[in-house]
């Protein structure tokens, strides 16, 4: 049986403030491998390989930012009770679930978190046909990963009002996960409440290694990786992107179920010296760790447009 929330399916789209959309347009289509699916309402939508009608849009802005995360509900009376959950906790919501006018459509509302963050959950937004996993190119957004200072607050509204699971605990992260995936979210212990990183399934190792080839052809260098990690036990590749947007191409992410046994910190350990399973490199760079604490959300974004 999938350990799996009852409310949240998926994390289905991240929405991002860039300084240059131009250039980041160019950059998610050409050197990242999406498509573009729609415009609308200031924003460039585009897709992964998989089903969901997008998994980015961008819109232009004066500082970069990440706008919000749309969670995909499993059904329309999961958003409604989200929607009366978030509502018993006092959390500030952009209104009741409503059918969106905004391209891809669905049923759903906005919500903050208790630490500013905005989220989206909506059902029924359109889907594209499936074709399953394409070479070399991402099929969803696998995960979004978040650094918390009140983790504690942040890991109850996530579990109270989405109905995620705790996966694992490390000294660094609480990873939850909604379906079979280890994880779709990852709350860290830290000193700031800003992005992490945005991670994008691609279908083996071998298109983690060609997108870190291609990545380098474009002028954008591998900031960590490629190693496999410890919780999860993906594989991975991290990379500063246009506005030194953090990102990460990985595969063969830990499929979990009800017998999963879930670790505690103290179960966790390295060799010295190491920070993932294969130890090719030393860990992440100066440069991506500065960019994985300075991506906020946009103030107001709850509110869906």
């Amino acid at each position: 049986m999938k350990l799996q929330s009852s409310i949240v399916r998926a994390v289905a789209s991240i929405d991002l403030a860039v300084t240059n959309l131009a250039e980041s347009r160019a950059f998610f289509r050409d050197v990242w491998r999406l498509d573009e699916v729609a415009q609308g309402h200031g924003r460039v939508y585009f897709r992964a390989s998989g089903p969901h009608f997008s998994v980015l849009s961008l819109r232009q802005a004066e500082r970069p930012g990440i706008v919000r995360i749309v969670l995909e509900a499993r059904d329309r009376a999961a958003v409604d009770t989200a929607f009366q959950r978030a509502v018993a906790t006092g959390r500030a919501v952009d209104g009741p679930p409503r059918v969106l006018a905004t391209p891809g459509s669905g049923y759903g509302f906005g919500v903050l978190d208790p630490e500013g963050r905005n989220y989206s959950l909506v059902h029924g937004m359109a889907r594209h046909e499936e074709h399953g996993p394409v070479h070399d190119r991402p099929s969803k957004i696998t995960h979004v990963n978040l650094n918390s200072i009140d983790n504690d607050a942040s890991f109850q509204f996530t579990t109270d009002v989405f109905d995620f699971k705790l996966s694992d605990q490390t000294k660094v992260f609480r990873f939850l996960s909604c379906d079979s995936d280890h994880h779709s979210l990852g709350l860290s212990f830290s000193d700031n409440v800003c992005l992490n990183h945005i991670a994008f399934e691609v279908p083996d190792i071998d298109s983690v290694m060609r997108g870190i080839g291609r990545m380098r052809d474009h002028g954008y260098p591998i900031e960590w990786g490629p190693g496999r990690h410890g919780a999860g036990n993906n594989v991975f590749a991290y990379f500063c992107g246009p506005d030194e947007m953090p990102i990460e191409y990985t595969a063969e992410v830990e499929q979990i179920d009800d017998n999963y046994h879930v670790r505690k910190p103290e179960e966790w350990h390295w060799p010295p010296g190491r920070v993932d399973q294969w130890g090719v490199v030393s860990g992440p760079s100066e440069r991506v760790k500065r960019a994985q604490s300075s991506m906020p959300f946009v103030e107001g974004g709850h509110r869906l447009d």
